[in-house]
């Protein structure tokens, strides 16, 4: 974590020097062994503290790799006493009074500080994020949502220093250094908390606004962006939403249904997944946002469209991007758009490790006109964002 007298040049140096002083062997004991050192005799004895998306997606991973947890635990009142994925849901007290003082904690929730700390407040002896998980079943769990093995950050050192020297401000800088030290040491409660989580995808801070903004919604689930444009910008021109997802689909139309008729004739929805070409891909549908395109021909099969191929009858002016680790290949299809109309970019980083340099560092190859910029909106490594904003619709920091 940043000292006040550490600037982020000095940091990010001595955040390499770091790296680097460690031995191949020590380094993959360290990450190996980091679970079971902090979880100590309570490490095969595990509650899950949070039923939810994240909480469920680590129940399957748990049990692919052999592990069955004692129960779940949930602050949700209507939880208790039923069954989740076949897991018994206990209320906070009935589990801690149980297995407060022979089990470890999971919390499986996103942002869960705060159920960390009311666990260790209500008596949990062992208390741990899901995030250490990953090292310790790295097979089933990496590389999913922003977080792999240290040995990954050192093999691409020089990218990251390409990055890094990208980046158009000092928070910015200091983000990821902040990322590179806790993917490496993965110490638990070291990031700082995010202290604008109001400004997903559209920061005022950052990004002058324009009178006739063309929003193109890229991961458009069931509308939720664009409402969050619509409540900060009622005179836009025309928002493009593309969701792949037959439900999300349903529900995005939905949505787009109930606005009124002058609002609603100015949005276009497509059902595309978006890639560096056009062709036929396969989706993994969740229903939700988790949804993504296939490596193989697992799931359903879509039409992927490159941007540089959509038929836009505006031209876009601003770009947002959340598609399940799709970004880098969406961005090389959108690789004229991007050159020749510059519009702004809010890119999602998080859904693989190695996305926090590499769409930096792609955007800039693609046109080194824009200024690039690293915001992040929860804890952890999650919903961070990568933010190229053109001289035109910079703000003066």
């Amino acid at each position: 974590m940043n000292t006040a007298c550490e600037n982020s040049t000095e940091r990010f140096h001595r955040i390499l020097k770091e790296m680097a002083a460690e031995t191949p062997d020590g380094r993959a004991a360290r990450w190996r062994g980091q679970f079971d050192r902090l979880a100590g005799p309570s490490a095969d004895r595990l509650v899950l503290f949070g039923t939810g998306q994240f909480g469920q997606w680590v129940l399957e991973r748990l049990r692919n790799a052999g592990v069955e947890p004692l129960c779940f635990s949930d602050n949700n009142p209507a939880r208790w006493g039923s069954q989740v994925n076949g897991v018994a849901v206990l209320s906070p007290s009935d589990a801690i009074q149980r297995f407060g003082r022979t089990a470890l904690f999971i919390v499986s929730v996103y942002n869960g500080s705060a159920a960390r700390r009311q666990l260790r407040e209500l008596g949990c002896s062992r208390v741990l994020p899901a995030t250490l998980l990953f090292w310790k079943y790295p097979h089933r769990f990496m590389p999913e949502l922003g977080i792999d093995v240290p040995e990954r950050l050192l093999e691409s050192v020089e990218q990251i220093r390409e990055c890094f020297a990208l980046l158009a401000d000092e928070p910015s800088r200091q983000e990821l250094c902040d990322q590179i030290e806790w993917r490496y040491w993965m110490r638990p409660e070291y990031l700082p908390l995010p202290s604008n989580q109001g400004e997903l995808y559209f920061p005022s801070e950052l990004v002058a606004e324009v009178d006739e903004e063309v929003l193109v919604d890229c991961g458009a689930f069931d509308g939720d962006s664009i409402r969050s444009f619509m409540r900060r910008k009622q005179n836009f021109r025309h928002v493009y939403a593309l969701e792949p997802d037959a439900t999300n689909l349903e529900n995005l139309l939905a949505s787009v249904e109930q606005l009124p008729a002058e609002i609603r004739g100015r949005i276009t929805v497509w059902p595309y997944a978006l890639g560096d070409k056009d062709e036929k891909v396969y989706l993994v549908e969740t229903h939700d946002v988790a949804s993504k395109v296939s490596s193989s021909s697992e799931g359903v099969a879509i039409e992927s469209r490159k941007l540089d191929s959509l038929p836009w009858q505006f031209r876009p002016t601003y770009i947002k991007m959340d598609i399940e680790g799709s970004e880098p290949c969406a961005i090389a299809g959108g690789a004229a758009l991007l050159k020749n109309e510059l519009p702004v970019l809010a890119i999602c980083l998080y859904h693989r490790s190695e996305h926090l340099w590499q769409i930096p560092n792609l955007i800039y190859s693609l046109a080194p006109d824009y200024s690039l910029y690293l915001r992040r909106y929860a804890e952890d490594c999650w919903e961070q964002v990568c933010y190229a904003v053109p001289p035109k619709r910079r703000k003066v920091l």
